[in-house]
């Protein structure tokens, strides 16, 4: 069994400190600003949040830090360098996002780092993929399109609710379901769907969307039809 780690958590409990427990760890929530040295009695310090207050924290937690005591952030968008004001008192710095689900990406500064974060990723029972931080840009551009999807969800539910008596008493569950298989369409049917769109912003998405589906499958006939509508046709 690997050793049981004392666990600081930065600003607190968490769904990760949550599956840090329940596989065995101690986790203790930590106030950086009221009792930054309280880190002197932890093996493990987890820092989530934004980018900024991570490196913040790093900054406050620096004269604390000693040498091989492991320090992970969980923000997407930067990488181990969140943390080089720790690293300089040769602590291990680690990343870990959780992307969706319980795959994982990982990244550290060295390779003791790098076997570490995809252990403790393995304990909570993820799947660990190792990024090149360079890459971290475009991760986190396509996490904004996931979390994007909820926006044309969003926009199906209204049409829903207004077209369908009472749906809003399985909104939830609509909300909650697989994506709808699409078929393919003419031209003309095209037409009759966008004309039965009365908000401006929603007509926009759609023909937006139909427009990057023909891109991606090089459907000639729905890119013409998409040129003529954004003439104004």
């Amino acid at each position: 069994m690997a050793p049981r780690l004392l666990v600081g958590a930065i600003p607190g409990h968490s769904q990760l400190t949550h599956e840090l427990q329940r596989a065995g760890h101690t986790v203790r929530p930590i106030d950086v600003n009221e009792d930054p040295g309280a880190i002197a009695h932890v093996d493990l310090v987890l820092l989530e949040g934004r980018a900024g207050d991570i490196r913040a924290a790093a900054a406050l937690l620096a004269d604390y830090a000693r040498p091989r005591q492991m320090f992970l952030h969980t923000a997407l968008e930067e990488g181990p360098q969140l943390l080089d004001d720790v690293e300089t008192a040769q602590a291990i710095t680690m990343c870990a996002h959780n992307l969706f689900g319980d795959i994982w990406v990982t990244s550290a500064a060295d390779e003791i780092g790098e076997t570490v974060v995809g252990l403790l990723i393995a304990e909570i029972g993820g799947t660990s993929m190792r990024i090149d931080d360079r890459r971290r840009p475009t991760i986190a551009a396509a996490q904004e399109l996931r979390a994007l999807e909820m926006t044309v969800r969003d926009d199906a539910l209204e049409l829903l609710s207004s077209a369908i008596p009472d749906f809003d008493a399985v909104a939830d569950a609509f909300l909650s379901a697989p994506a709808g298989r699409r078929q393919a369409k003419s031209p003309g049917e095209l037409d009759r769907l966008l004309g039965a769109l009365e908000e401006p912003g929603v007509r926009r998405l759609f023909v937006d969307l139909q427009r990057r589906r023909g891109e991606m499958e090089q459907d000639t006939d729905t890119e013409l039809w998409v040129i003529e509508k954004y003439e104004g046709g």
